[in-house]
């Protein structure tokens, strides 16, 4: 595991608690609570019976969610805490998961080349990937012929995007791939100051496109969808749903 992917283990680590937090507690996922949402659901298609992978699933809620709509998963993250709080939240919702702690930068040994009929891997998180060619042809192994990968992703311009003032001002630099040294958490209440360093890497849409591509899977469609970051942006709902949010791509691995 190289610096930048050890660094990121252990920040999450020490953040598992409080963001698990945030999230639904076991008993809603028992009633088939699930926090995927429509345009992910449309996209796959009825998964009942079919194995799925989700790639970074942090403490398993979305991971879960798939498990409701039928799926067999599988969920796989960097940090073993995050996992550990997965594997207990499954258990006490009386849902059938496995999860495995990983660096998905490459494919984890115990899992088997040509797995999985979908790969699934949710927003936020490719920014914590220092290679994505690597986490691209990882993916192609784990697929089936014909499998698929979803990815529903933060969209890359959103973090040049801040409120100063009041106003929606443009931070950074879209184009600067160079990786950056942050620590504090400030979507997450009580961790704002929080000390362990982390890393992020910024990329353009082009190059996560490109990546998949590289790997050998078929982008099937690629949909762009508007901003909910209320967190990010304030509360005028109307004015954030004009700025770019998450995009959606669908690509598939040949039958062979």
């Amino acid at each position: 595991m190289n610096k930048y992917s050890a660094a990121n283990r252990d920040a999450w680590d020490a953040i598992a608690e409080r963001r698990h937090d945030i999230w639904p507690a076991a008993d809603f996922f028992a009633r088939g609570g699930s926090l995927l949402r429509e345009h992910e659901l449309e996209a796959a298609g009825d998964v009942r019976g079919l194995r799925l992978c989700h790639l970074q699933c942090g403490s398993g809620e979305e991971t879960l969610s798939w498990a409701n709509a039928g799926a067999h998963v599988t969920g796989v993250d960097i940090s073993p805490r995050q996992i550990g709080l997965a594997r207990r939240k499954a258990q006490a919702a009386g849902i059938r998961a496995d999860f495995l702690a990983a660096d998905v930068s490459t494919r984890p040994e115990r899992l088997s080349p040509g797995t999985f009929d979908i790969v699934y891997t949710g927003g936020g998180a490719l920014v914590w990937l220092p290679d994505l060619e690597s986490w691209a042809a990882s993916i192609h192994e784990l697929l089936k012929p014909s499998g698929r990968l979803i990815l529903n992703e933060e969209h890359p311009q959103l973090g040049n995007l801040e409120v100063h003032d009041g106003s929606i001002a443009i931070v950074g630099d879209y184009f600067d791939r160079q990786p950056r040294r942050t620590s504090g958490w400030r979507h997450f209440a009580g961790a704002e100051d929080a000390p362990e360093p982390r890393w992020e890497f910024s990329r353009t849409l082009g190059d996560i496109v490109t990546s998949v591509a590289g790997a050998g899977l078929r982008i099937e469609s690629l949909q762009e969808f508007p901003s909910t970051a209320t967190w990010r942006f304030g509360d005028d709902l109307p004015t954030i749903r004009r700025l770019l949010g998450s995009f959606l791509l669908v690509a598939r691995k040949s039958d062979g």
